[in-house]
């Protein structure tokens, strides 16, 4: 499996699981709280981002990755508008999206990309370094902050809920 395909399969893996622990969160926290109101404001300390902005950032490592194989321009999401429903589409519509790339153009990796931070300069380097050194970590981050904050919130969620990833492999050994 070559570079592309293997990063695009593990954000599709995460992201489910994520859709997972938002489904969960919405079933089990708040439950006089249709809306989850207390969630979308929910952040691990004063500095950082509250939930919306995490599951955001989550899917937007994923879909700069599309962005780039695609030439296409990144959609944009107002995080700060999002409902709860409005986080579960976008994981959602994330992962099909990723599902749907059935190109995977493998040469992304070998050839150069631009990484573009807002206030630094612009920096060159390929792609498999955008993918382990930008994409990944940040995809990370995001995804365990917004763990983290349904797990502070109250969600009764552990590491298996954060590996179900390996549930298929699990199973399989199990069986054999």
């Amino acid at each position: 499996m070559g570079i592309v395909k293997r990063n695009l399969d593990i954000y599709r893996t995460r992201l489910v699981t994520l859709g997972n622990i938002l489904g969960r969160a919405e079933a089990e926290l708040f439950p006089d709280d249709p809306e989850k109101k207390a969630l979308l404001t929910a952040r691990l300390a004063d500095d950082m981002l509250p939930l919306p902005n995490q599951v955001w950032f989550t899917c937007r490592q994923a879909e700069l990755l599309l962005s780039k194989l695609n030439g296409t321009p990144m959609k944009e999401f107002e995080s700060d508008k999002a409902s709860f429903a409005d986080l579960k589409a976008l994981v959602a519509e994330t992962i099909s999206r990723i599902e749907a790339q059935a190109d995977t153009k493998e040469d992304f990796a070998a050839g150069e990309t631009v990484l573009e931070i807002p206030g630094f300069p612009t920096v060159s380097l390929s792609g498999q370094a955008y993918i382990d050194d930008w994409l990944t970590p940040n995809f990370y981050f995001h995804f365990v902050t917004a763990y983290d904050i349904l797990r502070a919130e109250g969600l009764a969620i552990g590491k298996a809920d954060y590996m179900s990833h390996l549930l298929p492999l699990l199973s399989g050994a199990a069986a054999s």
